[in-house]
C-alpha cells in the first residue's frame, strides 16, 4: 500500500493541474437549475460517449489510388539550357527526399512541376523538334487531371487535417471569445483550402511557403475539435432542456390559469440570468464559429473527386440537412421555442406586461 501512495498522489496531482472544461460545466448547470426550476426528476449530465459517432473513416477509405506517370524518360530529352527549372523538378522528384513528400507537399510539388512544364513548352515554342513539346503537353494534361486527387490526398492524408477534424476531450472554453478572434486565421486556412480545391485543375497549387502555412494553421489550434465537442454538448443540452419546459407545460402548465404563478416567476428567472446571461453569450460563440467552419466544409463536400467516405463525413458534421451542424441549429430553435410558450403562458415572456428583463437576487 505504501507504494502505491506516492503513484496515486502523483495520479491525483496531474488531475489537479488539467484544465476545467467549463463549457461542459456550463451546460450542466444550466440544466439542473432549469430541472429545478420546473420540479423535475432530475438530469444526467452529457455523456462523452456521443462522440465517437463522428470519428473520422479510416484513412485507406480515404485516401484515392493514383497512376505514377513515369517522367524519368525527359532527363534524356530535355535541353537543360532551355528547360533548367523542369530539369531541376524532375531531379527533385527522382531523389530519396521527392520520393519520400508528405501529402500536402506533394500538392506543392504537382503545382511547381506543372507550371516547370508550361515554361519549358514556351521555350520549346517554335523549335524543331516537335516530339518533345508534344510530350510536355501530354504529360501536361495528365498530370492537371490528377490534381484533385492528389488535393484529396493531401488532405486526407495529413496529420493536421485529421487533427482538425477530430473531436477534442474538451468543449470549446467559455472565455474563448478572444481567442476565437486570434483563431480566425485557422478559420481562414480552411476556407482558403476549399477555394483552392474548387479552383483545380484550371488553377494551380501554390508552392510550399503558401501551402504549407495552411495545413500549420489548422494543426496549431485546438478550436477545431472543441468545436465539434461544443455541437454535440450543445444540441444534447438543448433538447434536453427543452424535453423539460414542454413536458412541465403538458402534464402540469406551470401557469394554468394564464396569470404569473410563483413557479413562473422562477423560471423567468433562470430565463433572465441563466439563459439569456450566460448560456445564450455561449451558444452565439459556438454559432459564430460554427458558421463558417460549415460553409467550409459544405463547399469542400462538392468538390471533384471528393471520396465518397470523406463526403459522407463532412456532410454528417456540417450538411444542410440531418447533420450535427443542422441538429444544433434546430436544437437552438427549439429551445428558443419551448421558453417563449413556458413565458407567454404566463404573461412573463418579452413584450408581455409580465415581462421582467432584469433577474431576481435570490438564486435559483
Amino acid at each position: 500500500m505504501t507504494l502505491r501512495l506516492p503513484a496515486l498522489l502523483i495520479l491525483l496531482s496531474l488531475m489537479a493541474c488539467q484544465p476545467a472544461d467549463d463549457g461542459l460545466a456550463l451546460q450542466a448547470d444550466y440544466l439542473r437549475r432549469l430541472n429545478n426550476g420546473v420540479e423535475g426528476a432530475g438530469v444526467a449530465p452529457f455523456d462523452p460517449a456521443q462522440l465517437p459517432r463522428y470519428r473520422m473513416p479510416a484513412r485507406r477509405d480515404r485516401l484515392i489510388e493514383i497512376a505514377q506517370l513515369r517522367i524519368g524518360l525527359l532527363d534524356l530529352l530535355l535541353d537543360v539550357r532551355r528547360c533548367p527549372r523542369l530539369q531541376q523538378q524532375i531531379s527533385l522528384r527522382n531523389s530519396s527526399l521527392g520520393k519520400q513528400l508528405q501529402p500536402s507537399s506533394r500538392l506543392a510539388y504537382e503545382g511547381d512541376l506543372l507550371r516547370a512544364l508550361d515554361d519549358c513548352r514556351s521555350a520549346l515554342r517554335g523549335s524543331d523538334d516537335h516530339k518533345l513539346p508534344a510530350l510536355l503537353e501530354e504529360l501536361a494534361a495528365q498530370k492537371r487531371a490528377q490534381l484533385p486527387a492528389v488535393f484529396w490526398n493531401a488532405l486526407n492524408g495529413s496529420p493536421e487535417v485529421e487533427h482538425y477534424l477530430r473531436f477534442a476531450d474538451q468543449a470549446l472554453p467559455v472565455g474563448a471569445a478572444d481567442e476565437t478572434a486570434a483563431d480566425d486565421p485557422t478559420l481562414d486556412a480552411l476556407a482558403q483550402l476549399a477555394a483552392l480545391g474548387s479552383a483545380l485543375p484550371e488553377t494551380l497549387p501554390p508552392s510550399t511557403p503558401a501551402l504549407d502555412p495552411l495545413f500549420f494553421a489548422l494543426h496549431s489550434s485546438a478550436q477545431g475539435g472543441q468545436l465539434i465537442t461544443s455541437l454535440v454538448s450543445l444540441g444534447a443540452t438543448l433538447n434536453r432542456a427543452s424535453e423539460l419546459l414542454e413536458s412541465r407545460q403538458r402534464l402540469r402548465p406551470v401557469c394554468p390559469l394564464g396569470r404569473a404563478t410563483p413557479r413562473g416567476r422562477i423560471l423567468q428567472n433562470i430565463f433572465v440570468k441563466y439563459y439569456a446571461g450566460v448560456l445564450q453569450p455561449y451558444l452565439a460563440l459556438v454559432d459564430q464559429r460554427g458558421q463558417r467552419w460549415s460553409a467550409s466544409l459544405r463547399r469542400l463536400s462538392e468538390l471533384e473527386q471528393v471520396p465518397p467516405a470523406t463526403r459522407r463525413y463532412l456532410l454528417e458534421l456540417a450538411g444542410a440537412d440531418d447533420s450535427l451542424w443542422a441538429d444544433f441549429q434546430a436544437a437552438t430553435a427549439r429551445h428558443v421555442r419551448a421558453w417563449q410558450e413556458t413565458l407567454r403562458s404566463c404573461g412573463l415572456a418579452p413584450g408581455q406586461a409580465g415581462w421582467d428583463g432584469q433577474a431576481a437576487s435570490r438564486d435559483q
